[in-house]
């Protein structure tokens, strides 16, 4: 009998320790991860980085014109066409889009930036929030990484690189967002004979 206990005392220690180490392993392995998130996250090169309930008003080019879409309670109108009903889940697509603009890369101290394609951009963005107002300007495309070049008003020492989609998004003409209700307020109407 005394035997049994003996053996049950050694196994319930010998379960305790393992468990301890178990539980500590875990911790450790969390602890770890943790860490190389923050790190991932400490690493990340943001051009924009704000929220996108924080937007007031963001504008692009389009063609000759340019498109300045204002925050009016919960949706976004076409400053310069009052009149038109624009389709809200495109234009917050695109606000959704600008309000946190991450850099694959970045070149410091770039030198001329005709190099880049910035003496003729590719687009120029505005994004304002109460803060302030961030113009983006995007230059040409690297023709080997398919990566656009960008840079941010207020930050002169760098060119940023960003995924080649990212001017897609900012494309589209006031007619190609208008609502899909709406899509009809232009059209001729028809004559019987």
């Amino acid at each position: 009998m005394k035997k049994q206990k003996r053996q049950m005392i050694l196994i319930l220690a010998l379960l305790l320790v393992f468990g301890s180490a178990y539980a500590g392993m875990r911790a450790y392995n969390q602890n770890q991860s943790r860490k190389e998130a923050e790190e991932a996250e400490a690493a990340k090169i943001y051009v924009t980085n704000v929220k996108k309930e924080e937007i007031t008003a963001f504008s692009y080019q389009s063609g000759e014109e340019t498109l300045l879409f204002v925050k009016e309670g919960e949706d976004f109108i076409l400053e310069n066409d009052r009149e038109i009903k624009l389709d809200q889940s495109e234009v917050e697509a695109m606000a959704e889009t600008v309000s946190s603009v991450e850099a694959e890369d970045q070149v410091n101290m770039p030198g001329d930036l005709a190099e880049y394609g910035f003496d003729a951009p590719e687009n120029v963005i505005t994004l304002t929030t109460a803060k302030g107002q961030q113009t983006l300007t995007i230059g040409m495309q690297n023709p080997v990484t398919g990566q656009l070049y960008l840079t941010k008003s207020g930050d002169d020492t760098s060119v940023y690189l960003v995924d080649g989609g990212f001017s897609s998004s900012f494309e589209k003409t006031k007619e190609e967002l208008r609502a899909a209700e709406d899509s009809t307020a232009k059209e001729p109407e028809e004559t019987e004979d």
